[in-house]
């Protein structure tokens, strides 16, 4: 009787030693275990994963060797590509503004008083300076030849103040403008006759800055 129950009781003792239906455990390309016909890595009697002779660290699977699963890593962040600066405001060139017409007005004999159409050319010249406070002018007064030299160069110089004057009363700063006299010293035409004596009883503005 009791060599009937050794083989019992050896089948009793393997069967306590024996692992319960082991999870599959794919072989992942390696050679580092004995695969089975499945391509799952072969088990020994206690569960373990077979080892063949290529195993090494580097090659053993992490689940046959009961090591920590490998983390993935995780993805790069998304690279944002920064906003493109925004373009340069166009640059608007100031259009340099031409200065008024020539000026030149006329006085009548031993007169210094200006007269209507000069004022309405004063006034353009008063507009301009408005608008270009960097500019100046400067103001020359001029006689025919009646009379002496000292009293034309006294004339000339009042003409040249009335034309300063008249512009400083339009708002323009009497510092911006320079008015002197050249007396009969500069013609532009003939003192022998009526019309080249009334051409060089006159007034020039030029604008120097």
């Amino acid at each position: 009787m009791k060599t009937k129950l050794l083989p019992l009781v050896a089948i009793i003792s393997m069967a306590a030693f024996a692992p319960a239906h082991a999870e599959d455990i794919p072989s992942e390309g390696t050679t580092a275990y004995a695969i089975d016909a499945d391509g799952d890595v072969v088990r020994d009697g206690f569960g373990g994963c077979v080892r063949s002779i290529d195993w090494t660290k580097e090659t053993a699977i992490a689940k046959c060797e009961g090591w920590e699963e490998p983390k993935p890593e995780p993805a790069p962040a998304p690279v944002v590509a920064p906003a493109p600066a925004p373009k340069p405001a166009p640059v608007v060139e100031k259009v340099q503004e031409d200065a008024p017409a020539a000026f030149r007005g006329f006085f009548d004999t031993n007169k210094a008083d200006l007269k209507a159409n000069a004022k309405e050319e004063l006034d353009v010249y008063s507009g301009y300076m408005t608008r270009n406070p960097d500019k100046n002018i400067k103001v020359t007064g001029h006689t025919d030849s009646t009379g002496s030299e000292a009293y034309n160069q006294t004339l000339s110089e009042k003409r040249a103040n009335a034309v300063k004057t008249y512009l400083e009363e339009s708002g323009i700063d009497g510092n911006r403008i320079e008015a002197v006299g050249m007396g009969e010293s500069s013609p532009v035409a003939s003192n022998k006759t009526k019309d080249g004596r009334a051409q060089n009883r006159r007034v020039e503005i030029e604008v120097v800055k």
